[in-house]
């Protein structure tokens, strides 16, 4: 290969440069002093207390291996618990739920997680991804820190008149969503029409390298749980409540089925990443969640550029990126190939979009390539080949 491995050598090591990782720590570390402190506390009161708790059952959870009431906890737990979603979240709109309280928006994960993370424990799909460091401090003021960009793009929504575009669409809308259906039949249809948007936008962030390095944030984690499906940076979460908007003005369900809808997202939402061995079935052929997800979490992009439904794979199917291996079950090393070293806190999160190269953070002196393979070793294959 004529000016071969030496040169592409070359290249890479000169979009590494050693001072620009180093520019990029110093921010990471010294400008995120107050987060890095919120996120100490928080790992002092909340998780470790919680992990410690939780470690109580690993007992039970060893003496479960083999049994017949794990099987039937497996093929029954994501069915169940789709259906008491439904039914809790049609009670909770009886009482007055809405999405304008952010009271309820804010006790759902906490109910949920009150669930899940015993169960996670319980039958754990990896025992590797029980407990993570700091990332469940990060994923906490992550959600929180949701919370407020969510409500600033609301803001952003009127300032950009766009909430003059939406009651234009209004007036077509009070005829299109269909009303007279079931209110199950009108959850499921809302979801999948958001789904259709979401498809779109997930595949976009992962296809588009300018998008990528917003969304690059979401595939730091180094394990999947209940809690770190909420891991976006605030461009990606005010830009996704920003085109939420539309299909939600035009259709026009009422707020009772948008507040059950979401109940249900985000109930799919924790299957997708819970660390919990279920055995799902044809349900993986309809929602995009347990084996789906996990493959979509691969640090190799060939495999992880696929499932990007939002809750279900229908339009994956349809559209040629549905990925599942027939008697395979994805290993549990997950992130991203390019970059292994990705900062973990969430001052870091905030900050590696807007650096030059995002590779900084793989290790020093050993670069890779876009499939996460050390550059040394294919360069290796490559001069063994010429």
């Amino acid at each position: 290969m004529a000016g071969g491995p030496s040169t592409e050598l070359q290249s890479y090591q000169n979009r590494h440069l050693p001072e620009q990782a180093g520019i990029a720590r110093f921010i990471e570390k010294w400008a995120g002093i107050p987060l890095n402190f919120v996120e100490a506390i928080g790992s002092w009161i909340i998780v470790r207390p919680m992990n410690a708790a939780l470690r109580q059952l690993d007992g039970l959870s060893y003496k479960l291996e083999g049994t017949l009431l794990k099987r039937i906890l497996q093929h029954s737990l994501f069915p169940v618990i789709m259906i008491a979603g439904f039914f809790i979240g049609l009670t909770a709109t009886e009482a007055g739920a809405s999405t304008e309280s952010i009271t309820t928006l804010a006790l759902i994960p906490v109910v949920i997680g009150l669930i899940v993370a015993p169960l996670e424990r319980l039958l754990p799909y990896s025992r590797n991804w029980l407990e993570g460091g700091n990332d469940s401090s990060v994923d906490l003021m992550m959600f929180i820190s949701g919370a407020f960009w969510n409500g600033f793009a609301k803001y952003l929504i009127q300032v950009l008149f766009l909430v003059g575009m939406i009651e234009m669409l209004e007036s077509y809308g009070h005829g299109l969503w269909p009303g007279h259906l079931p209110i199950v039949v009108q959850v499921f249809l809302f979801i999948l029409i958001k789904d259709f948007f979401r498809y779109w936008l997930h595949r976009a962030l992962h296809e588009v390298p300018f998008l990528w390095r917003f969304h690059a944030a979401h595939h730091s984690v180094k394990r999947l749980y209940w809690l770190n499906g909420i891991r976006s940076h605030p461009v990606e979460v005010v830009g996704q409540a920003i085109l939420f908007a539309f299909p939600y003005a035009l259709l026009q369900p009422s707020a009772e089925i948008a507040m059950i809808a979401i109940l249900m997202q985000l109930t799919i939402g924790i299957f997708q990443h819970a660390n919990i061995d279920l055995k799902l079935g044809f349900w993986e052929y309809i929602f995009s969640i347990g084996d789906n997800h996990r493959y979509h979490h691969y640090p190799d992009k060939k495999v992880g550029d696929s499932n990007y439904g939002g809750e279900f794979i229908l339009f994956d199917i349809l559209f040629g990126t549905f990925h599942k291996v027939k008697g395979e079950r994805p290993h549990d090393r997950i992130g991203i190939g390019t970059a292994p070293n990705y900062p973990m806190t969430m001052a870091g999160l905030y900050i590696a979009p807007f650096l030059p190269d995002q590779k900084v953070f793989g290790p020093e002196g050993e670069p890779e390539t876009e499939d996460g393979i050390p550059v040394e070793a294919e360069l290796g294959e490559l001069r063994s080949q010429g």
